[in-house]
């Protein structure tokens, strides 16, 4: 008895949900899509130049992403209009991590020379 009622529960909860939050301009979302592209890019060019190969990988990503601030607020810009320091702060920090984990993917491929691509980075997201 009890499971049916925690799956009633969690059947009503998922319907009070609604569906998943999307864009209802698809021009926007392709914008913010390309946007988000572009930051990924800046950053892919800028990893290997300020990875000093220390320890503090979080260090190397705020620089990272410190040095693609013009793509991130381009970015905040188009999804949130009306941002506050708030949202700001969170798309720093969605950068930042971002960032770590290009630097980690530089690092993991730079120190397996058998496995290291031929050419130029290519974008982590499409």
């Amino acid at each position: 008895m009890r499971s049916v009622i925690a799956v009633m529960l969690l059947a009503f909860a998922v319907a009070a949900c609604g569906p998943s939050p999307s864009y209802s301009d698809p021009k926007l979302a392709g914008k913010v899509d390309r946007q988000r592209i572009q930051r990924d890019n800046c950053m892919l060019a800028q990893a290997p130049q300020l990875d000093d190969h220390g320890p503090d990988v979080r260090g190397v990503a705020r620089r990272v992403a410190l040095a693609c601030t013009e793509e991130t607020e381009k970015l905040l810009a188009l999804s949130v209009p009306y941002a506050d320091a708030r949202a700001r702060e969170g798309f720093q920090q969605e950068a930042e991590r971002r960032a770590a984990d290009i630097v980690l993917t530089f690092r993991q491929v730079g120190g397996r020379a058998e496995a290291r691509p031929v050419g130029d980075p290519t974008p982590l997201s499409k």
